[in-house]
């Protein structure tokens, strides 16, 4: 996760867009699929989580505004 929010924030909000999701998996984990799927879980759950996270990101920006 908190590899992803650097990401985000070196990049912007593009980054989480879930197309992105597995070129930063194959990034963080030296372009094996499978090691992400050992350490973090079944893709659709890799999914759930990266896409579920992203709600609470914005909740706190729009209470910023």
């Amino acid at each position: 996760m908190e590899f992803v929010l650097a990401h985000y924030v070196n990049v912007g909000v593009d980054e989480l867009d879930r197309e992105k999701l597995t070129p930063l998996l194959l990034l963080m984990y030296s372009s094996s699929i499978s090691d992400a799927v050992a350490d973090l879980g079944q893709p659709e759950e890799i999914s759930k989580v990266f896409v579920g996270f992203q709600k609470y990101l914005y909740q706190r920006c729009e209470r910023a505004v």
